[in-house]
């Protein structure tokens, strides 16, 4: 069962992406995930600690982040359609017969592999690793998930568009492929080269990767549930009680409707025809009929559950500065719940067996 529906013991992240990175220098690229792309993009041109060993060569940076896929509802998620777009010539995430044309693309020209030898990755240029990506956002084991694509290189967008134009099959309807380019401001020269190896984006400091747009939405879910009225559910008219059920509330401001999970669960599948499925993407609101997100009611749900720690550090009153009266963010407390990064270059695939997929 999926980690979303089951509800796990932490909450939903508050965010985490897969990005493909493209050396300024060199014909490399690098396939990474993080639960904040500002900060891992200044770690892999070496502004701050960290980053991966692959990403670390002089020669190569500055690094530039062209893309993020975005969506994933935990760490473990992401780690796993990382590692599947690193190794698509290997991963289980996919048809057999794709991986078989990877590696037989992978052989041309060199000598038979032993059976017995772990398989390697294939050089891939970048309009390869653009066609594994489409692959892999169209594959049954990531349906479920609420997937977005995000460019930041409108070149690589371009290519995207020329090679999805070619092709028969569409993606589903609820992923969103968007371009919003990130340039380097013009400035003097000898700020230039400075800039061209620690500037980070505007656009790319701006996706917010904490827990602040979920705040309006949890604050009107406790009025909601502690407001000492009974309540029943939108769906099976039986009591919505919050301390014996897992109960769902509307995101919509001016809707009070509650929902049991499960009860909502089987009428969204149902409105999109996927009673077979064990979890939505999204349907409509029993009470003011919006349509709405499942994965904003799961994440709302899984801190109201299991995120004591992070609404403590969302709800923390805002310090003031003494000398001019500013308000200071806890920009640390919200850093700490960040997570880690994974290289997975680095560590797991150390690991693997020829036949094994990481992580399962």
């Amino acid at each position: 069962m999926s980690e979303v529906f089951k509800i796990e013991s932490r909450p939903v992240p508050a965010f985490y992406c897969c990005y493909l990175l493209r050396s300024k220098n060199r014909k490399a690229f690098y396939i990474g995930s993080t639960p904040n792309p500002a900060r891992r993009l200044g770690q892999h041109n070496g502004s701050s600690k960290g980053g991966a060993k692959r990403t670390s060569m002089q020669g190569k940076r500055p690094w530039e982040m062209t893309c993020i896929v975005t969506g994933f509802p935990s760490k473990f998620a992401a780690l796993q359609f990382e590692w599947a777009w690193q190794n698509t010539h290997a991963t289980r995430h996919i048809d057999k017969d794709v991986r078989d044309a990877r590696a037989e693309e992978m052989q041309k020209g060199k000598k038979a592999a032993s059976p017995n030898r772990r398989k390697k990755r294939p050089p891939m240029s970048l309009e390869a690793r653009l066609k594994n990506l489409h692959y892999l956002l169209g594959v049954e084991s990531f349906s479920r998930w609420p997937l977005h694509l995000r460019f930041f290189a409108p070149d690589v967008f371009a290519q995207w568009e020329k090679h999805i134009a070619k092709l028969k099959t569409t993606l589903r309807k609820s992923i969103t492929i968007q371009l919003t380019p990130a340039e380097i401001p013009k400035l003097a020269a000898d700020v230039a080269t400075e800039l061209q190896t620690h500037f980070i984006p505007e656009v790319i400091r701006a996706i917010p990767v904490a827990y602040e747009d979920c705040k309006p939405y949890i604050k009107k879910s406790r009025l909601v549930l502690e407001d000492g009225r009974q309540r029943s559910c939108s769906v099976c008219r039986k009591a919505a009680d919050d301390f014996s059920s897992l109960i769902l509330v509307c995101p919509v401001d001016s809707c009070q409707t509650v929902s049991h999970l499960s009860c909502l669960s089987t009428k969204f599948l149902g409105e999109a025809g996927d009673k077979d499925a064990l979890m939505p993407i999204q349907g409509t609101c029993p009470g003011c009929h919006s349509r709405i997100e499942w994965a904003a009611m799961m994440k709302e749900l899984s801190l109201r559950l299991n995120g004591e720690e992070e609404l403590k550090i969302l709800f923390k009153p805002k310090r003031k500065r003494k000398s001019d009266n500013t308000v200071e963010s806890d920009t640390g407390d919200a850093q700490a719940l960040d997570g880690e990064d994974e290289d997975l270059d680095e560590t797991w695939m150390e690991d693997l067996s020829q036949d094994e997929d990481a992580p399962t």
